[in-house]
């Protein structure tokens, strides 16, 4: 059960630079698909089909990137995520859960190969929408996850009262 909470973020890829180019990508491909299909001097349904594919594979990528949101909010005493429709239930981190955990730059494309929800073996786990900042925690069974946040001062104010919460060094 969630206490008194000092820290609450929830992002979404609407508005950021991979949501503008799915979309210019989608508009260039279907266009380039009529375009196609009008011009051809054949009479032929494997313009349509193609046209069709492309709708149906680029409305699923916009309504992924629509829907997709990463929730993450920090009580006195716990770390709670999620980020549907990769991490449907809600996620909560407590004490014994956690060895170290520091809100630091990183880098997106090398160390996880993206944003989204991705995985590394030598980087772990990491949930991000955008930027470079995030909360890299790394749990007391040894794997790491990186949640990203683009409230980098107020995440370290909440990560700093968790820690003396907890009665962590540093």
């Amino acid at each position: 059960m969630k206490e008194r909470v000092i820290f609450e973020e929830v992002q979404s890829f609407v508005g950021t630079w991979i949501w503008y180019l799915v979309i210019t990508i989608s508009v260039l491909v279907i266009g380039s698909r009529i375009a196609a299909a009008t011009l051809s001097s054949t009479s032929s349904d494997g313009g349509f089909v193609g046209l069709m594919l492309a709708v149906i594979a680029l409305g699923g990528v916009i309504a992924l990137l629509a829907t997709s949101r990463l929730y993450v909010t920090i009580d006195k005493n716990n770390i709670y995520y999620r980020f549907p429709p990769f991490v449907s239930k809600e996620k909560h981190l407590g004490q014994g859960d956690i060895r170290e955990m520091q809100v630091r730059k990183y880098r997106p494309i090398r160390e996880y190969g993206g944003y989204g929800y991705r995985f590394r073996f030598r980087s772990g786990r990491a949930m991000n929408v955008s930027g470079n900042m995030g909360l890299q925690l790394v749990l007391t069974n040894g794997k790491k996850l990186l949640i990203g946040t683009q409230k980098p001062e107020s995440m370290q104010t909440a990560i700093r009262h968790l820690k003396e919460n907890w009665g962590m060094n540093g």
